[in-house]
């Protein structure tokens, strides 16, 4: 399955740009920034090192896979790369799966509706998630 935006260009403001492996032919483009200076970042818990990925092209589900395990192996403290995708888009969010990322929430912004997924290394993963599980001193 092939990435269903290729037709989105990436904003000036990034902090990284990775040119990885396109589904079609040549390479595509993952820019990567701060999640707390996307649009985004009002619209979810972004935390200081957490990191949003912007698309153009077509790159391979793997391609992003190993860029968004790099990025939480470069940052100890990332506690989610996030990657939206247009609200409701189910071609969009079953390639995002595919590169590893899970469904958490649809949200709004002044820049449009989004469907949020995110990566999360296995430290986070591993934190209760409900009051009951989490340990109390007594």
């Amino acid at each position: 399955m092939t990435t269903p935006f290729p037709g989105l260009v990436l904003p000036a403001a990034l902090d990284d740009v990775a040119v990885v492996d396109s589904a079609g032919s040549g390479h595509a483009r993952v820019g990567v920034r701060r999640a707390r200076a996307s649009e985004l970042a009002d619209a979810y818990p972004a935390g200081t090192h957490d990191r949003e990925l912007v698309i153009e092209g077509d790159p391979t589900a793997s391609a992003v896979a190993a860029l968004t395990a790099r990025l939480l192996d470069d940052d100890p403290r990332c506690r989610r790369v996030v990657l939206p995708v247009p609200e409701r888009d189910l071609d969009a969010i079953a390639w995002a799966e595919d590169a590893g990322f899970r469904y958490v929430v649809d949200v709004e912004t002044r820049a449009g509706a989004f469907s949020l997924l995110v990566t999360e290394p296995d430290w986070v993963l591993a934190q209760p998630h409900i009051l009951e599980d989490i340990p109390l001193k007594e």
